[in-house]
Order: C-alpha cells, then structure tokens, then sequence
C-alpha cells in the first residue's frame, strides 16, 4: 500500500491544493510514483492536470474520489505507485474525516490571522474524531503564505496553544507559487532555484520524516 498524505482544512483558502500540488510533484521529480487524488468538489488539481497535460508536462497523474468513498476506492486507484497525496474537500467534515482516516499523514495547512486559527480549532475536532478510530494517526501543521511580520510569529504561537505539532519548514508568501500553478507546474519545476522551490523540498523531507518520526500533534 502507497504512503499517503492528507491535505486536508475545513476552511478554504488556506492552500491545500498549492501545499497538495507541490509535495506531489516535489515527490515526483525526486523518482517516486506519485498519484493526486482530488476529492474537493473544487477540482483545482484536476484543472491543474489539465493544464499540464495541454502544455505537455510530465507530472504525477490526477484522479478524482468523492471523500466519503475513499476508504473503499484508494486501495485500488493506488495500485501500483508509491505515494498519494489528496487534496480534502473543505467545509465537510465528514469527508475531511474520511480522507484522515486513509492516510499516514495528515497535513493541515493555516495562513497567519485569528480567523484561519480559529477555524483550525475546528478541523483538529474532526481530526481527534478521526482517532477515535486510528489512535496512530499522525498529523502536522504546516503554516503557509507567511512572512516575517508580528502577525506570522503570533499565529505559530496561537496553533502551538492548541497543542498541535507545527513544522518549521512553512511556505512563504511568494508569487511563483501561482504563476507554476497557471503553467501546470510544481514551483520545483517551474523555478528550480528558487526560494519556493526550497521551501517546497524542505517541507517535503519534513513530511516524510513525520511519517516515520512519530510528529504529531497531541
């Protein structure tokens, strides 16, 4: 059975696809068989696969699964590759659930600012349901769009009240991060030396390590 990720978040707009798309294809250029799978209704992955496929990328291959059938599905889809990362559907809780309750990591992005805090609140409540289940599971938080203002250092320390685990190696706020999203692009590919790019490869090592390290938020 592949490793999979879990992008998931209750609210949107803090990332999932950007952080989904981008360990993916950071995986995928390392030499892994990679798999996206796209259970948010949105379908940003999809569209962004259509994309690449139109530019003539090779990226990892995208599928859609409707969260609430995914512990029946992924097994099969996965055959085969050796990671799958899946961008969560938000504002559904019980599909967000579903999508933890396959994987070996979950990753719950937040943008600095009291109103994504507050709503991490609620997906850590779906994640400690999600236990209730799979007591073993991990999960970390990673924060995404900061800077170095009083507002980003504020929000670190206000998710570190909630007792949850949160990576050092964030993403900043940075343009390529959309401009390889529009190209169909991982940043990784779309400007290699950047210092998205080196975030993205930094978040992806600290990843893999919380799969094997035992982080997770308590």
């Amino acid at each position: 059975m592949a490793l999979t990720i879990a992008v998931a978040g209750l609210k949107g707009g803090i990332g999932k696809s950007t952080i989904t798309l981008n360990l993916a294809t950071c995986l995928h250029r390392a030499g892994h068989k990679v798999l996206i799978v796209d259970a948010d209704p949105q379908g940003t992955c999809r569209t962004w696969s259509a994309k690449a496929a139109e530019a003539g990328h090779d990226g990892p291959p995208v599928v859609a699964i409707e969260g609430k059938t995914l512990r029946k599905d992924l097994a099969r889809v996965a055959e085969g590759f050796d990671v799958v990362v899946i961008d969560s559907p938000p504002r559904m809780g019980t599909e967000s659930r579903a999508a933890m309750l396959v994987a070996d990591l979950v990753v719950l992005p937040t943008v600095p600012g009291a109103a994504d805090t507050w709503a991490l609140t609620e997906t850590l409540v779906v994640l400690e349901d999600a236990r209730g289940i799979r007591p073993e599971l991990r999960a970390v938080v990673v924060l995404n769009r900061t800077d170095r203002t009083t507002l980003a250092r504020l929000t670190r320390e206000a998710v570190e009240t909630l007792g949850a685990t949160v990576l050092d190696e964030g993403l900043g706020a940075r343009v390529a991060f959309g401009e390889a999203m529009l190209a169909g692009l991982g940043v990784v590919d779309y400007s290699p030396d950047s210092d998205a790019a080196l975030e993205v490869r930094r978040l992806t090592k600290a990843a893999l390590a919380a799969m094997t390290e035992g982080s997770t938020t308590s």
